[in-house]
């Protein structure tokens, strides 16, 4: 009775997730007039569909944008404050103005994370140190709240002097932010806004930058595009050490167009990009993740129009954190005396206390109960071989006594 309760729970699980599709979705953006509409497209045909009322806005803070899949919201910001639009209808959802630390700040290069459901980028300004007369660049971790508009920072100090406008991507597994400045690949901390890492960037074979770039969930590895003179190859980088190795497949693409963002379709394995040739043509290139080769290529537009700040909704859904806040306490008010055997687990997760369970529930990393037994016993064996590997928690009651202890499934 109990499996059957578990596997009726994540059959149910598994069906929403199904609802999350591979669609591309961003900012159609029209010159003239200058304005802003909501839209999806078919990246193998450049066909775009709008969505919604044109002329949302006539300025973006190009630097960015965040989809939500499970709230299937897609927001951005404008002049002055956060729009999020429903990805069905386009409908605005709300528009916060926005609030920042301080009012002669910036917050740029924001991403959604869909590991803890966080909209984090950077906020940076410019500070005056009056004893010595130098102006030096303040930047710092930060995440805004798109319900009300306010920017928190999680940086207590600042962490680089400024960024590269090439591009930022979030490990949702390590809980890290990277980004480019002055020649580093800065990694980012999301738990403490301190930094996890900074290596010089390395080309291992051909190229003088790397950019672009965006993190797989399918092979938990950052692509972006090796550039020198033109768009040479798709790279991968190591984030630990900087060094970029080139996927074999030579390109010969004149440039990429910065503010869109490269974006990874988790199921085909493929990273998409744009580019605009000497007639002032955008394309849409599909790039294979196994040997970089071309696999798509599409005209977006030939009338000076844009197609910019494009996610697709079902990267990293529902992926979990595999590092933890190693700050961060799960204990009650009131505890049982309870082991998780083994931990991590495969098949069977093993629940033994010292006194009798009166329930538990499998809570997953983003907080929704994937499953929940009426336990009555001391002992308790919980088939999890249909999880998807990952970070869940279990959360015991018995009487008024709780407790919440973490497990891998791996």
């Amino acid at each position: 009775m109990k499996y059957c309760s578990i596997l009726f729970t994540l059959l149910v699980h598994a069906h929403l997730n199904a609802q999350v599709d591979n669609t591309m979705y961003g900012l159609y953006q029209i010159i003239n007039p200058p304005s802003f509409q909501l839209a999806s497209i078919d990246p193998l045909t450049g066909q775009i569909t709008t969505i919604g009322s044109a002329g949302l806005s006539n300025m973006v803070n190009t630097t960015g944008s965040s989809l939500n899949p499970y709230n299937q919201t897609y927001s951005y910001q404008d002049e002055d404050s956060w729009l999020s639009l429903d990805l069905q209808n386009g409908t605005i959802i709300s528009d916060v103005a926005v609030s920042l630390p301080n009012i002669n700040g910036y917050f740029n290069n924001f991403r959604f994370n869909t590991s803890d459901s966080t909209m984090y980028g950077l906020f940076s300004q410019v500070t005056y140190d009056s004893i010595t007369g130098i102006l030096s660049g303040d930047l710092r971790l930060a995440t805004c709240d798109l319900s009300n508009g306010v920017v928190s920072l999680i940086s207590p100090n600042s962490i680089a002097e400024g960024y590269t406008m090439s591009g930022n991507t979030i490990d949702p597994h390590l809980m890290v932010y990277y980004f480019e400045s002055e020649g580093k690949f800065m990694g980012l901390d999301l738990y403490n806004g301190q930094i996890y890492s900074q290596p010089n960037i390395t080309l291992s074979t051909v190229g003088s930058s790397f950019g672009d770039f965006a993190y797989s969930c399918a092979d938990t590895s950052i692509y972006g595009l090796i550039m020198d003179n033109g768009v040479k190859a798709l790279g991968k980088i190591n984030p630990q050490t900087g060094v970029v190795t080139a996927l074999p497949t030579t390109l010969n693409f004149d440039n990429y167009v910065m503010n869109s963002g490269g974006a990874i379709d988790p199921v085909n394995l493929v990273y998409y990009f744009q580019t605009l040739d000497s007639l002032s043509q955008i394309s849409m290139v599909g790039l294979s993740l196994i040997d970089g080769s071309v696999v798509s290529q599409s005209t977006v537009s030939s009338n000076g129009n844009y197609f910019i700040m494009y996610r697709i909704q079902s990267d990293c859904y529902d992926a979990v954190p595999t590092r933890l806040d190693p700050t961060a306490s799960f204990g009650e008010l009131n505890s049982l005396n309870v082991q998780l055997l083994p931990n991590p687990a495969q098949e069977i997760l093993y629940v033994k206390a010292d006194m009798q369970i009166d329930q538990i529930e499998i809570v997953d990393a983003l907080g929704n109960v994937i499953t929940h037994i009426q336990a009555h016993q001391q002992n308790v064996d919980i088939p999890i071989h249909v999880l998807s590997n990952g970070i869940y928690y279990v959360r015991l009651t018995s009487s008024d006594l709780t407790k919440t202890l973490r497990f891998i499934k791996n």
